[in-house]
């Protein structure tokens, strides 16, 4: 008896194959690992990134943290501490990992992330402000502040903000960092901001950054805090139209939501890198 040949079978298992993995490769939910870079805001430090970035890691993503100047473990003098130091130390990170990164600066940092988009805008393939501020013409972090009629963050003895010339830093009273900073995180998490509270270099307070059409052009995202305590919702919103930034998003949040909602943070970071949830 004549067997038939099974040359047939295999060419219908290789066709139905091949469409299998087409239909993979062109499914538009699907993009590769993207690296994130996150960078703490003043008087912060990594470890404060450390849930979102577990959380990242674990849906398959690249997170790198940066330590800035005068911040966690680093001990740089904080009078040699400026905008420039930040922004330095976040290209290095950067030129740390290959391709593009998705860039998020909190607060403070809105500032030197924007400066490291004037300087390596090739590596950058979103900008990320987490409530942070974001540069004007002329205008620098305090300047800014100055004009935040919702804002805790006032100078002793009105407030809890303690200008010490003599170091070159900016502290806070420590009973009013919690309330300030992370009001809505568990008391385990405010203990830990307290326990690694540091006076923040005063210098990148008051330095500008000079915006081009590397900043202008970038592709932008706005994360607002509707329940900030350090920078008022109506500045958050100002900036944002200032800077012609459209793609926004909301947390009800502190000025910390990394402490206090991290999932949520975490999928908003992840919709903006166009990863499927």
């Amino acid at each position: 008896m004549k067997m038939k040949s099974s040359r047939p079978i295999l060419v219908g298992i290789l066709i139905v194959s091949m469409g299998i993995f087409s239909c993979k490769k062109s499914d538009p939910g699907t993009v590769p690992p993207q690296t994130f870079v996150l960078v703490h805001g003043a008087w912060q430090a990594p470890f404060v990134w450390d849930s979102v970035k577990a959380e990242l890691s674990r849906a398959g993503q690249k997170v790198v943290v940066v330590q800035l100047p005068g911040h966690g473990a680093d001990q740089t003098d904080p009078g040699v501490i400026t905008m420039d130091s930040y922004r330095d130390q976040i290209v290095s990170a950067i030129n740390s990992v290959t391709g593009k990164v998705i860039l998020v600066g909190h607060s403070l940092s809105g500032f030197a992330i924007s400066a490291v988009e004037e300087q390596i805008p090739n590596r950058i393939d979103k900008l990320v402000f987490l409530a942070g501020y974001i540069p004007a013409a002329g205008q620098y972090p305090l300047s800014l502040a100055t004009t935040d009629n919702q804002t805790h963050v006032i100078p002793a003895p009105a407030g809890p903000l303690v200008i010490d010339s003599v170091h070159g830093v900016l502290d806070f009273v420590r009973d009013s960092i919690a309330p300030i900073f992370c009001w809505d995180a568990s008391p385990a998490t405010k203990a830990s901001v307290v326990a690694n509270f540091r006076p923040d270099p005063v210098k990148p307070f008051t330095q500008t950054v000079t915006t081009t059409a590397n900043f202008t052009n970038a592709d932008k995202y706005y994360i607002h805090t509707l329940q900030d305590e350090v920078i008022g919702i109506d500045l958050q919103k100002r900036m944002v139209q200032t800077a012609g930034i459209t793609r926004v998003y909301s947390l009800n949040t502190s000025h910390s939501p990394f402490l206090s909602k991290p999932d949520s943070v975490t999928a908003i970071l992840l919709n903006i890198a166009g990863v499927r949830q």
